[in-house]
């Protein structure tokens, strides 16, 4: 299994390349690869052409996974593709750059999960019933599922939501006093309460 840090994506809503923030002197992508370390998961980051030099200054280009030319779609879903496209064989333990608080034993939840039952295709959290799919196991045989698709014109959308209902997905739901782990800071008002 693989941890991929996602950063590629746009980051409009805070005007500045999100994964490159610090907080407590450690770049927020930095810190979600330190929690996907602390599960002895090697570790890459998911990258749009755009941030490929500067991410390879920071984490060298050998931990770099840049988004693959060739996929006609955007998003989180490009990344994820683009990981599975790079690594075949290997399942997907995403998170997103942008989870600050996340925790380690959240994340070892769901690697219970997958231990407990290996029959599904996708691990995942969810909220008020909502499913959380950046925080999340994907097996590569999922993934193989979703290229397929991808590459037959079968997906009406690109979200990883609309991608999740087509796996086999076990879903584990967020304790009330758990939500906070799972927020996404996307504008610097959001952030000034750290």
């Amino acid at each position: 299994m693989l941890g991929i840090v996602l950063c590629g994506g746009q980051s409009l809503r805070m005007g500045t390349d999100k994964g490159l923030l610090s907080h407590q002197d450690k770049l927020w992508a930095q810190m979600a690869a330190d929690s996907l370390s602390a599960l002895d998961l090697p570790v890459k980051f998911s990258v749009n052409p755009l941030q490929q030099e500067t991410y390879a200054g920071y984490f060298g280009d050998e931990c770099l996974i840049v988004d693959h030319s060739l996929l006609d779609i955007k998003g989180p879903l490009l990344g994820v593709l683009s990981a599975h496209l790079s690594n075949p064989e290997e399942d997907l333990f995403l998170l997103a750059c942008d989870m600050l608080l996340m925790e380690i034993r959240l994340l070892e939840k769901l690697i219970h999960s997958l231990k407990a039952d290996d029959s599904f295709e996708a691990y995942i959290f969810t909220k008020d019933g909502q499913q959380e799919p950046l925080c999340g196991i994907y097996k590569f045989e999922g993934l193989k599922k979703i290229v397929h698709l991808l590459q037959a014109n079968g997906l009406a959308k690109h979200s990883m939501k609309y991608v999740l209902s087509y796996l086999r997905v076990c879903e584990i739901a967020i304790e009330d006093q758990d939500y906070r782990y799972f927020s996404n800071f996307n504008s610097h008002a959001e952030i000034n309460g750290l």
